[in-house]
């Protein structure tokens, strides 16, 4: 749901990016008192899988034209909590803005609120609205997987309601906000269930990593668990990113292409030059475009060469998942050397 630059005027994209960047500092400054050092590899290690698994597009299910993939925003917050969360997750964006070119530079501060900010205090707040009282397996299972409906549902309408802020759509709001949030409660829907699959995970082996312990008894040691969400990191980035659906996510095929409708016209029109530099200058400067060598590069091989992306989609979750990991910690490091003494 990684907002691109044609769906944003210039000036939303400042505004929200200015709210993005309030809003991340007021977090960290809050975060700075808090922050314990045995959360610092947690982190890290998390956002190396919540960047993995965002590689992975599905094909969406009763739609054939479209995929989508998960946010990982209320996964983190059930983990680490509210505040937390939104400094890893608001790092995975970044990352793949800057290195890999998914979601546009003008679009970065709505896609830090979009996919980063809003989803992890909503979805945390609802998790806990569904779990308050007597704490149950099947009552925090149900609290994640409603909260990952609607936090993804919160998410597409905010992207609706900034491209018609923008004033770029050429259809109605609510046709384009309609098929929002249609598509993305089937996206939500699946995150649900990967959440509940590694929460259910953490609670055979690990409980106490949850920032609201599940039950459960501590069978493995913090080390051997963190390891094993590492090596999942590197597995799905490395391989199962290869099995991605190669078809338009949902808000690509929502306004602009539509495989399963070849007369379909886009719902966007934005003929700020502004823009168009924009995406010129992040083209050129990205380090991965799109997972994957430049394409450029890529045509000056012989053909039997080019199919050369498939490694390079490896390559790509590899170190975005290490980036990633670094950013992370880092900025953790920082926020935590930084506290008051």
């Amino acid at each position: 749901m990684h907002m691109a630059n044609e769906l944003l005027s210039v000036p939303v994209a400042t505004g929200t990016l200015a709210i993005a960047a309030g809003g991340l500092g007021l977090i960290c400054r809050k975060v700075r008192q808090v922050i314990a050092a045995d959360k610092l590899a947690l982190m890290g290690i998390l956002g190396a899988f919540v960047f993995a698994a965002q590689m992975v597009n599905f094909q969406l299910p009763a739609m054939p034209g479209t995929s989508g993939h998960i946010v990982g925003a209320v996964l983190l917050a059930i983990i680490l909590g509210p505040h937390l969360a939104a400094i890893v997750i608001s790092s995975v964006v970044i990352v793949q803005c800057l290195i890999f070119q998914d979601g546009g530079l003008l679009a970065l501060g709505c896609n830090l609120i979009n996919i980063g900010l809003v989803p992890s205090y909503l979805g945390y707040y609802l998790y806990r609205a569904v779990t308050n009282g007597r704490f149950s397996s099947l009552k925090a299972y149900i609290g994640a997987m409603l909260a990952c409906v609607i936090a993804m549902e919160a998410g597409a309408i905010l992207v609706a309601l900034q491209a018609a802020l923008s004033g770029v759509l050429v259809v109605p709001l609510s046709t384009f906000l309609i098929t929002m949030i249609g598509v993305h409660f089937l996206v939500g829907f699946v995150e649900g269930l990967v959440t509940v699959a590694v929460l259910a995970y953490l609670q055979q082996l690990r409980p106490d990593l949850v920032a609201d312990s599940l039950p459960g008894t501590i069978k493995l040691s913090r080390r051997a668990i963190l390891a094993s969400l590492a090596v999942f990191a590197v597995v799905i980035g490395a391989g199962l990113s290869l099995l991605a659906s190669d078809l338009p996510d949902g808000l690509e095929w929502s306004y602009a292409e539509r495989p399963d409708q070849p007369d379909f016209e886009t719902v966007v029109a934005n003929p700020d030059s502004r823009v168009t530099a924009v995406d010129a200058f992040q083209s050129k400067y990205a380090v991965l475009p799109d997972y994957s060598v430049r394409a450029s590069e890529l045509d000056e091989v012989a053909e039997q060469e080019a199919n050369l992306g498939a490694g390079w989609t490896s390559f790509a979750g590899v170190v975005g998942s290490v980036v990633t990991m670094a950013v992370i910690w880092l900025a953790a490091w920082l926020l935590r050397k930084r506290q008051p003494q």
